[in-house]
């Protein structure tokens, strides 16, 4: 069994290599999904069993969320309305349960995907048939042979397998990277204020983690105030080694997060979210001067880094923001004792602009 479940990840990781070949259509259909939404169109999904799963899958990661939030997109899978499926199949047969929903809700400049693993799905075809006719894009995603659909299709990605299995794990695949460029061109981009915590948002007692140890520094509370009038969110980037030198819990850091995320509450501001490294071995992306949990924050919230601004009480918290590409970096000094590095400006709370 060992080896077996071996050979099952070589062949996998052997697909998936192959699969970087089709990167130039995939290429397309992100452009041509995006310009459809953008253009106030929709993505229509369908399949039949696995595939109807990944169909659900992927209409579901543009109308929830991929990896960020953001505003729902037109999205919809034509394989989950069983009133209409039955419906449809009872009176006019199964073949057209697909087709006949392209009819009624699809509309020119529409984007059409169909997936099968054949690449013969009767039901699929004539979907994507109707659909040309009435000026929808259609985008095949098969196997390796690609079938009819694969000369019925605008775009055919074909991926390298015969096997089912195989098939419907490079599809959810590739439907992931379509929903992932799809998401980051369309939803809106926003600026944040990167805070380091400790010396910056609170008195540095040295790894402190107890509540009632928190002190507030002088301006951060009218900081953030401003930075939130301005459409900034507010995001808490600090270093945490205290949990890997065990002089706290992750546990114990958490609720102190939490805590100080109801006292900034309870001051009119919302902390949209705290990135902590805990670890302490100075390779470690996260881990400042490193950009890792900037970057994180981006990729979640789709920021626009350049118009960012990042506040740190140490010179490693600005290089980590200069790393990450964000565009004001500023070394809170209460004495302005510090010298500037290149790129950062030594500065007072009150003194930082938006």
């Amino acid at each position: 069994m060992f080896e077996e479940i071996n050979k099952s990840f070589d062949t996998i990781s052997e697909n998936f290599n192959k699969v970087k070949t089709l990167t130039p259509v995939i290429e397309q259909v992100c452009k041509v999904c995006i310009d459809a939404l953008k253009n106030g169109n929709k993505i229509m999904f369908c399949g039949n069993g696995g595939s109807a799963a990944d169909s659900q899958h992927l209409a579901a990661e543009l109308v929830g969320r991929y990896k960020m939030n953001r505003p729902a997109l037109n999205s919809i899978a034509l394989t989950t309305d069983t009133s209409i499926l039955t419906a449809v199949g009872n009176d006019f047969g199964y073949d057209t349960i697909f087709e006949r929903q392209v009819e009624g809700l699809g509309k020119k400049g529409d984007v059409l995907i169909g997936l099968s693993t054949s690449g013969n799905s009767k039901n699929v075809l004539l979907a994507m048939q109707l659909a040309k006719k009435m000026g929808i894009k259609t985008v095949a995603m098969t196997g390796e042979n690609g079938g009819k659909m694969k000369q019925q299709a605008d775009f055919a990605i074909n991926v390298p397998s015969e096997v089912t299995n195989n098939i419907q794990e490079m599809h959810i695949a590739i439907g992931h990277i379509i929903c992932g460029f799809i998401e980051k061109e369309l939803a809106p981009k926003t600026k944040a204020l990167f805070l380091d915590r400790d010396g910056t948002i609170n008195v540095d007692f040295g790894y402190t983690f107890e509540p009632e140890k928190l002190e507030f520094i002088d301006g951060i509370f009218e900081l953030c105030r401003n930075a939130q009038n301005n459409g900034y969110k507010i995001i808490v980037i600090t270093n945490q080694s205290g949990v890997a030198r065990g002089y706290y819990s992750v546990e114990q850091m958490n609720n102190f997060n939490e805590y100080m995320k109801q006292q900034f509450k309870n001051n009119g501001v919302d902390i949209t979210e705290f990135y902590c490294c805990p670890h302490l071995d100075e390779k470690h992306p996260d881990r400042k001067p490193n950009a890792g949990m900037f970057l994180k924050a981006q990729s979640r919230y789709n920021i626009d880094m350049k118009n960012s601004v990042a506040v740190g009480d140490k010179e490693r918290d600005v290089e980590a923001a200069i790393n990450a590409g964000v565009g004001k970096c500023y070394l809170f000094d209460a004495d302005k004792k510090q010298p500037a590095s290149k790129g950062t400006v030594v500065a007072f709370l009150k003194d930082i602009k938006f």
